[in-house]
């Protein structure tokens, strides 16, 4: 019988963080019916042994090798059988209720392809979690320490992160981060699941950015919330420890990619605005 919601976790390095997480989806309050999916992405690191002793009712699907976060996603699909999937890392802690009123949301909003919850950081601040897409720049002035304390830079990556917005407010997005997406099935059914092609970073963008471009809405809204333990790798040490890093590396063969992809393409949600608007 099919589910109201997959959860699904592609799960690499963080064991003990996933065994957090599944406490939580497990414990916590909900009127709906759910399964959760876990895929085992790490040859070195395996978990299936333990999550399905201590959490007989996970589908843990295997990879034999680690093939990347959009990759495990679609994997992770393909197993999946729910009016939503819902896109989950595994180190978020969840309350009561958030997934019955994310759904509820989509249910009354057909319109709407993808929907992102407030993101808060341990100590319950906000953490930001909806951008605008990012141009080339942005990359550049995050990774390069002498740029970052200029205020150009810091305008143009606030911006990016839409600190200039008030995040207690509903408000369509160009993007969320894939650490929450609460994604309809009949949307990625028509605009297809993560591009293959990405290892790991921006295939959170492309697919928002494919989903606005077949016309369907993503939409931030702050009233679901969810705890997540969030760390930005690719931004730690020095500017020379960061080019050896091989997420930066990684980071910026998806961000060619990307831009190759979409070169010369306006911004979808600013062209399906005006499409719907009140004439």
């Amino acid at each position: 019988m099919r589910k109201d919601i997959s959860i699904l976790i592609v799960h690499y390095n963080t064991p003990g963080l996933l065994r957090q997480t599944l406490k939580g989806i497990f414990v916590s309050k909900t009127n709906l019916s759910f399964e959760v999916i876990v895929v085992d992405n790490n040859p070195k690191i395996r978990v299936r042994d333990w999550v399905q002793k201590e959490f007989p009712f996970v589908n843990v699907v295997m990879s034999d090798k680690n093939i990347g976060f959009g990759n495990g996603m679609n994997l992770a699909m393909q197993h999946a059988n729910a009016r939503y999937y819902l896109v989950f890392n595994p180190d978020i802690a969840v309350f009561d209720g958030v997934f019955d009123s994310m759904v509820a949301y989509m249910d009354a909003n057909p319109d709407i392809g993808m929907l992102g919850p407030k993101l808060l950081n341990p100590d319950r601040t906000l953490q930001y979690s909806c951008y605008r897409f990012m141009g080339p720049s942005i990359i550049l002035y995050r990774r390069v320490p002498i740029l970052r304390s200029l205020g150009f830079a810091k305008h143009a990556d606030n911006e990016y992160q839409m600190k200039d917005w008030d995040h207690n407010q509903v408000q369509d997005v160009d993007y969320l981060l894939g650490a929450a997406m609460l994604v309809r099935k009949e949307a990625v059914d028509k605009v297809g699941g993560f591009d293959p092609e990405y290892f790991i970073y921006f295939e959170d963008q492309d697919w928002c950015r494919r989903f606005w471009i077949a016309g369907w809405r993503v939409v931030y809204h702050p009233d679901m919330k969810l705890v997540h333990y969030h760390r930005r790798e690719t931004a730690e040490g020095s500017f020379i420890e960061q080019i050896r890093n091989p997420l930066t590396r990684l980071q910026a063969k998806s961000a060619i990619y990307y831009y190759k992809k979409f070169k010369g393409s306006i911004n979808p949600r600013h062209a399906h605005s005006s499409i719907n608007s009140p004439k």
